[in-house]
């Protein structure tokens, strides 16, 4: 019988580790598939999870279920963390003369083979987060403006403008 996430924070909460084991089985593949699409570097990615898993850890108290689901609170703590090394990596990296309103680092470059990923790191990084967390992580448009720390109206209004963008980009590719 599987214990409800909320039952397995709490054992968490109290040092259990098959609890928090069970909830890195559950978490961590959904968060390392978001952080890839979002920096767009497959160890990054897996470090991010990493990371959040260990905050799952150190943090659980933080947790109230009440106020969201567990992989919510996760993704948002995802969410910072991509954001922090997104906005690093902008400091340190020169804008690209072909795209003069987004910069662009040599590891976000997609390969050619991959049409909608090159797409996608073209887009705002709001625009891309809303979109990837909608439709590849499956969330509602409620959760992602949980995670965004936005209103659901921004987030629906960053999905038509992200959808108008992807749309035009993969039309000019061809």
């Amino acid at each position: 019988m599987q214990l409800d996430e909320a039952r397995l924070v709490a054992l968490v909460r109290k040092g259990d580790q098959s609890a928090y084991s069970d909830l890195v089985v559950r978490h961590l593949p959904a968060i390392e598939v978001y952080a890839k699409r979002i920096v767009n570097d497959s160890v990054l990615a897996q470090d991010i999870a990493q990371d959040v898993m260990v905050v799952l850890w150190q943090r659980s108290g933080d947790f109230n279920p009440e106020k969201a689901r567990l992989t919510t609170w996760l993704h948002r703590i995802a969410y910072n963390r991509c954001i922090d090394i997104m906005r690093k990596r902008q400091r340190e990296v020169s804008w690209d003369a072909s795209d003069s309103e987004h910069p662009v680092v040599e590891s976000e470059r997609p390969s050619e083979h991959q049409p909608i990923d090159a797409a996608l790191m073209r887009l705002p990084e709001s625009q891309r987060t809303a979109l990837v967390l909608t439709y590849y992580q499956n969330l509602s448009n409620r959760e992602v403006a949980e995670i965004m720390n936005s209103s659901v109206r921004a987030v629906e209004s960053l999905l038509v403008r992200a959808r108008g963008n992807l749309k035009k980009q993969l039309e000019t590719q061809q």
